[in-house]
């Protein structure tokens, strides 16, 4: 029994090291250091790990009473081979001296994949090691402080960037976009210091941005297709024109399909005058989402119209309600608007969240109803506190519209 045990530890052991890399690359980095005490064989296979991150996992079932700084110092020093993907994001993480000390001892020719995550206290300032790393392709830094040295080229494979409260110098951020010509995907939530954005990624395809800012232009993103803003505070309206602005900036992107707006654009828009179409056209947009639309305000509904009716080529729409008291003006206002006025050729779909059933909103839903040509499906989704019975009445009220589109049904997305 022993001979065949050993027989099976064998067969394991002998892999090729590329095959007990990817397997030890699975493992949660707690798991991995584990299998030290599998065999004499295995006792230090994982110091080739490509992978190491210390997490939430490893910090709740792998530190005990060891100090998280002397561990991670004491794995980085045994690490042998490739590095690929190294991961700081432990609970209640602090700036430390240590951190510059571990980033130093990365092996700047192999990480692609890159993780800071300082959880409180001070933004911890990023050292020029970092920016050796000409092998990334994903970086994510969370309250950082971001100063590239004057040498700094760009990160030329970096695809992906995720920042959230991350400090610039306020001419460094376009340089830094500019420079990593393989960016495809960038992300940025809370980044106070970012005011006036300027974007020039030739192969960006995915942008988001979550907190404020006086005004954004994308130089040159002729493949940008999805795009999600929304805001923190309602300091921008203050700005003239800024909705407006802003639309524009999104029209000159040739290849635009996704648009993801919080409803502080509508009420920014709504300084514009909102007309029944915009001066400029959102002519590749297929699916537009706003998010916290006030129904009890006529100026956001008449810019949302106004979004709508500028999307020729629109096909899915995507609503979440904000609806508190019932302002009879607004019910009023959707009732005037003619169907007729726009013919909403393309829209297939359309799913109205947190539906409380307010007039307003009825009226809204009507209105789309008698537009929408080519409709497929009306979703709703009730808003439990304040619809009783799982929106049954609701719906029953909506079926009896009528419908542009002899396809066109509505559905309770909450029981599809």
């Amino acid at each position: 029994m022993r001979a065949s045990r050993k027989s099976e530890a064998d067969l394991i052991s002998n892999l090729p090291g590329s095959i007990i890399e990817n397997i030890l690359g699975c493992l949660p980095l707690r798991d991995a250091v584990r299998t030290s005490i599998l065999s004499r064989e295995w006792r230090y296979k994982w110091v080739t790990c490509p992978y190491l991150v210390f997490d939430f996992w490893f910090d709740q079932m792998f530190l005990g009473n060891h100090k998280l700084e002397t561990l991670v110092y004491t794995i980085l020093k045994f690490h042998q081979g490739p590095l690929l993907k190294f991961a700081l994001q432990a609970p209640d993480f602090q700036s430390s001296p240590d951190i510059d000390r571990w980033i130093d001892l990365l092996p700047n020719d192999n990480i692609q994949d890159f993780t800071l995550h300082i959880s409180r206290g001070d933004n911890h300032r990023l050292p020029s090691q970092l920016f050796a790393f000409h092998q990334l392709r994903n970086l994510k830094l969370y309250k950082c402080a971001f100063d590239p040295p004057s040498t700094f080229r760009g990160f030329n494979k970096l695809v992906n960037l995720d920042l959230q409260d991350v400090v610039f110098a306020p001419e460094t951020f376009g340089n830094f976009v500019s420079c990593c010509t393989s960016l495809e995907r960038l992300r940025l939530m809370e980044c106070s210091s970012l005011d006036c954005i300027e974007i020039d990624a030739p192969k960006l395809k995915f942008f988001e941005f979550h907190g404020v800012f006086r005004s954004i232009s994308f130089k040159h993103s002729p493949l940008l297709a999805e795009v999600l803003i929304s805001f923190s505070s309602m300091d921008f309206v203050r700005e003239d024109r800024f909705s407006f602005d802003l639309i524009k900036s999104l029209s000159c992107l040739p290849e635009l399909e996704d648009l993801h707006l919080q409803a502080y654009v509508l009420e920014g828009l709504a300084e514009y005058g909102a007309p029944k179409k915009l001066p400029v056209t959102l002519k590749t947009l297929k699916t537009l989402h706003l998010s916290d639309m006030y129904f009890e305000k006529i100026d956001e509904i008449s810019c949302a119209l106004c979004l709508i009716r500028s999307s020729p080529s629109l096909q899915k729409l995507e609503i979440t309600a904000f609806t508190f008291d019932v302002v009879e003006a607004v019910a009023e206002f959707l009732r005037s608007q003619k169907s007729s006025d726009c013919s909403l050729t393309h829209l297939k779909t359309v799913n109205m969240q947190l539906f409380s059933g307010a007039e307003s909103e009825m009226e809204f839903v009507k209105y789309l109803l008698a537009s929408a040509t080519a409709l497929e499906e009306m979703a709703i989704s009730p808003h439990a506190g304040n619809v009783s019975d799982g929106g049954e009445s609701i719906l029953n009220k909506l079926k009896q519209f009528p419908r542009a589109s002899p396809r066109a049904e509505i559905v309770n997305s909450e029981k599809k």
